[in-house]
């Protein structure tokens, strides 16, 4: 049987660290881009494959339909794990948390304010100061094309001085249907991270933002 669910993401070595950038999260056998994701870092899903001729060419198809202007390079792309912050996203991109379970079937983008590889997000933040050119992407925004989007950033990227300005850039360059269910001040935004709202979805505090957020993601 075929997985419901594929990872593909591009890996790099650079010194000690290892980076995921340009993750792909590909539901049932659509390549049609259904959503994005913006968190805090990659977490514990691993490369466990070379991708294969068709995959590459899907990926590369995904890339001239989504990506103008962002070449694809397949030399570095691999497929990974699921984690389960990945299993969080399908939830709410399902509407799990909203008490249905719709069958996803397309492609998700996710992206992350820093992109080194570090399930200690503490740890991964005090080595944003070591230098690489795959630290972040910046520019995620011009790929939204305007589908739904999760902004999760996490308490821990907004307190810290770089990084809180790296997330408030993507956010405030995202098109005016992206940001639409969050409030226009970036400050103003609970940016939670799909684990926060898999322990606390039940709890009242977030029924006005099940209402909102979550319910702007199912599109």
């Amino acid at each position: 049987m075929v997985p419901r669910l594929k990872v593909y993401a591009e890996f790099f070595e650079d010194g000690n660290l290892s980076y995921r950038k340009n993750t792909l999260l590909q539901f049932g056998e659509s390549w049609k881009l259904i959503g994005n994701v913006v968190l805090a870092n990659p977490g514990s899903a691993k490369p466990i494959a070379k991708i294969g001729t068709e995959g590459l060419n899907s990926i590369a198809q995904f890339y001239a339909s989504y990506r103008e202007g962002q070449p694809f390079k397949s030399a570095n792309w691999q497929e990974f794990s699921p984690d389960a912050t990945i299993r969080q996203i399908e939830k709410i991109f399902s509407g799990w948390y909203l008490g249905r379970n719709k069958e996803l079937n397309g492609t998700i983008q996710l992206f992350n304010t820093l992109n080194i590889i570090n399930t200690n997000l503490c740890e991964a933040v005090n080595q944003v100061e070591l230098s690489s050119r795959h630290m972040y992407s910046p520019n995620c925004f011009r790929y939204f094309h305007s589908a739904a989007t999760y902004f999760g950033f996490t308490k821990t990227i907004l307190d810290h001085k770089v990084l809180s300005q790296v997330a408030q850039g993507i956010f405030e360059s995202a098109s005016e249907q992206v940001k639409k269910p969050y409030q226009p001040n970036f400050l103003e935004n609970k940016f939670y991270h799909p684990g926060f709202v898999n322990r606390s979805y039940n709890q009242e505090f977030l029924k006005c933002y099940k209402q909102s957020v979550l319910e702007a993601m199912l599109g």
